[in-house]
């Protein structure tokens, strides 16, 4: 009877235990390559304890056979991912807005590696992200999104049924986050357009100007100080960003309770 007991409790434990690891490994400030992976466990692991009580009290089905509880895994883990791809999309858009702006400030061959999950990015993109999440964390607004997580079980709770795809749900999802990144990027590809146009112009009246000794060093000297002054609403466009994320999370949860 004990051992019974035990082994329940064991299975609990661990399927809590897969859906945050889930979420850890994809979110934009626990899933930071340069946390160790040990650190990372611990952190879920961590929460998994707190949180067993109050899972415990719902008095959630488990199966008992193992086909069903490995599919029960399977789908706990999924379910971290999904919620933690869903956190990701704060780093998609300021990556998106990093190569657009990269793009028209002629950095698109340079690059430097991404510190939230090692891979080359914008060289803007790169800056953006690492004030984004300085940001997040002096204003403890990672807080909001273990809340988040935690308010997944609500809506998914720990059952053997299954989740519908929700295929429109991420199709509006990707569309979004293009659509922010463009918004994002807009004051700084504008005004290089707009100095794009003025050296145009100015070619036409000087012909014998040679263009490429003029117009690469105009449009980073006025993308950087439209960086510049863009740099006193940047906390506010994270904040924008970080709503958004927030409200396309619960659109999911309840998309997956219905």
């Amino acid at each position: 009877m004990l051992s019974e007991i035990l082994q329940w409790n064991l299975t609990l434990f661990l399927l809590i235990l897969c859906r945050w690891t889930g979420m850890i490994m994809l979110s934009p400030v626990f899933g930071a390559r340069g946390v160790p992976a040990m650190v990372k466990l611990g952190l879920a692991a961590g929460i998994t304890v707190i949180l067993y009580p109050l899972i415990l009290a719902d008095n959630p089905q488990i199966p008992t056979e193992t086909l069903a509880y490995v599919a029960l895994i399977i789908k706990e883990t999924l379910v971290g991912l999904v919620i933690g791809f869903v956190m990701y999309t704060i780093t998609a858009i300021l990556e998106g807005a990093g190569k657009l702006i990269d793009l028209s400030m002629s950095f698109n061959m340079s690059g430097a590696i991404d510190p939230v999950f090692g891979v080359q990015s914008a060289l803007i993109g790169n800056f953006q992200i690492v004030l984004a999440i300085m940001l997040i964390l002096a204003t403890n607004a990672h807080h909001y999104l273990i809340a988040a997580m935690v308010k997944s079980y609500t809506y998914v709770p720990i059952n053997p049924e299954g989740i519908p795809l929700g295929l429109n749900f991420y199709i509006l999802l990707i569309r979004n986050i293009f659509s922010l990144a463009v918004q994002l990027a807009l004051p700084v590809v504008g005004a290089i357009f707009l100095v794009e146009i003025g050296v145009g112009l100015l070619m036409r009246a000087v012909p014998q100007m040679n263009i490429f000794s003029v117009i690469f060093p105009v449009k980073i000297l006025f993308g950087f100080i439209i960086l510049f002054l863009y740099i006193a609403f940047f906390s506010e466009s994270v904040s924008l960003i970080f709503d958004n994320v927030m409200k396309w999370l619960y659109k999911l949860y309840e998309g997956w309770a219905t």
